[in-house]
């Protein structure tokens, strides 16, 4: 069995906490991952022309070819695979990863309860109990769960496969380069991004917002999400400065910990709402202008910060 340790300072979202800790197994340099959590677009996805939800940017780029040279490909799964079959044949080299609705995953809180998309990573196989045995960041503490070959077979979606047999060390002007074509893609039109943000929490049915439980709404635990990101993005600029042994990003330390503040309070704001129905708007609109005049003042100072490395 492979033995996988989530790392220290890891994200709780799924996927990135899956590719986190095989980063580590695999003796990768796995902080400078970090760079992928700054970005400044913060939806999910468009129902029409009004309606906007929050989420994390579901970003293009393949962080792991290019700081790693690590090659991730998925698969969806048909009804006419084996999926026993390829799990047993892929674990020869590595874990294999495993997209599934936690709706039918036992021990998360979406438990027959809420439909959402869940990543985890197969580790082994017990042939004897019919299960496979997976590395999940969201299984108490200890990190494995079993799951019966019979459910995980018919409800996975997808696997894939991360492919560490070039992987190669960080080359630290191409991970600076690749921070500074992020930054260049922030669009300064801060009145219509604070429009879009607004109207994700002031415009959307209630019901939309929150499913049954707090535990499992989309919307909080995405904002939980983007908080993390700002909180874990430091990582990556302090691999940056132990490289460089020097200390450049101390302002930009602050101004990112004041964005994840906020973005906790607009999580606390809507968990109030969802409990008593009162939405305070005007509180809204004063910590989304926060929000997107922090970032902009973040994406000016990092620039200036890296084109002086």
């Amino acid at each position: 069995m492979y033995e996988i340790k989530l790392p220290e300072n890891c994200s709780s979202n799924c996927f990135d906490s899956s590719i986190y800790s095989l980063l580590k197994y695999n003796g990768l340099e796995y902080e400078a991952y970090n760079i992928k959590y700054f970005y400044t677009d913060y939806y999910e996805s468009y129902l029409d022309d009004s309606k906007y939800f929050i989420g994390r940017r579901n970003s293009d780029e393949d962080y792991l070819k290019s700081l790693f040279n690590v090659n991730l490909s998925f698969k969806d799964i048909t009804e006419s695979e084996d999926l026993l079959k390829i799990v047993c044949d892929s674990l020869s080299e590595n874990p294999i990863g495993i997209v599934i609705d936690p709706y039918y995953c036992h021990w998360s809180p979406f438990y027959n309860k809420t439909h959402y998309s869940h990543v985890f990573l197969i580790v082994d196989v017990d042939y004897i109990n019919k299960k496979y045995k997976c590395f999940d960041v969201h299984f108490n503490d200890v990190g494995y769960v079993d799951f019966d070959f019979d459910i995980l077979n018919s409800k996975a979606k997808k696997y894939f496969f991360a492919d560490f047999k070039n992987k190669s060390d960080i080359n630290l002007e191409s991970m600076i380069n690749k921070l500074l074509s992020s930054l260049d893609c922030f669009d300064s039109d801060l009145i219509a991004k604070k429009s879009k943000m607004i109207s994700s929490f002031t415009k959307n049915d209630k019901d939309v917002l929150f499913s049954e439980t707090l535990e499992t709404s989309i919307s909080l635990i995405n904002l939980m999400w983007i908080a993390e990101d700002k909180k874990h993005f430091p990582f990556a600029l302090k691999y940056i400065e132990n490289k460089i042994k020097k200390a450049v990003f101390s302002s930009i330390y602050e101004l990112l910990k004041n964005s994840e503040r906020d973005f906790l309070l607009l999580k606390s704001l809507l968990t109030k709402y969802a409990v008593t129905g009162v939405l305070k708007e005007a509180k809204i609109e004063s910590i989304v202008t926060q929000i997107y005049e922090a970032d902009a003042l973040i994406v000016k100072e990092m620039k200036k910060i890296l084109k002086g490395l």
